[in-house]
């Protein structure tokens, strides 16, 4: 598949893996480097990674891992997708299904809300990749 230059990159990400979500983001920081436009969609067990308790679904202690190799950590790389404008949108039914509200997001990124029918047709045309 040849990928223009500008074009769209949907990241759909539905792991409770914590190292697959992270990889997840480096995907969508190096994406964005490149200058596609990048949009990570948050769906099923991945949105407890956007609240303030994250660390608490970090089973394997991998951000631990990350600080001790001295590579950028959870935080760092969530930091640098949003200063690189990678889009953060998450699925309204998950946020309920895992018994979270909106006030239990983290602060540090600019998210919204979008039901996957919306997402999926903004982007059926485009690269879709599922984590």
């Amino acid at each position: 598949m040849k990928i223009s230059k500008n074009s769209k990159v949907l990241i759909i990400l539905f792991t409770s893996d914590f190292y697959k979500y992270y990889y997840g983001l480096n995907l969508a920081s190096t994406y964005k480097a490149t200058n596609k436009n990048v949009t990570l969609f948050y769906a099923g067990y991945s949105i407890n990674f956007l609240s303030k308790n994250w660390n608490d679904y970090d089973k394997k202690n991998i951000n631990k891992k990350l600080k001790k190799k001295q590579m950028p950590d959870y935080l760092e790389i969530l930091k640098l997708c949003s200063e690189l404008e990678v889009n953060f949108v998450f699925c309204k039914t998950a946020l309920e299904f895992v018994s979270l509200n909106e006030d239990d997001i983290i602060d540090s990124v600019n998210i919204t809300s979008a039901p996957l029918y919306q997402i999926i047709n903004e982007y059926k045309n485009e690269q879709t990749i599922f984590i």
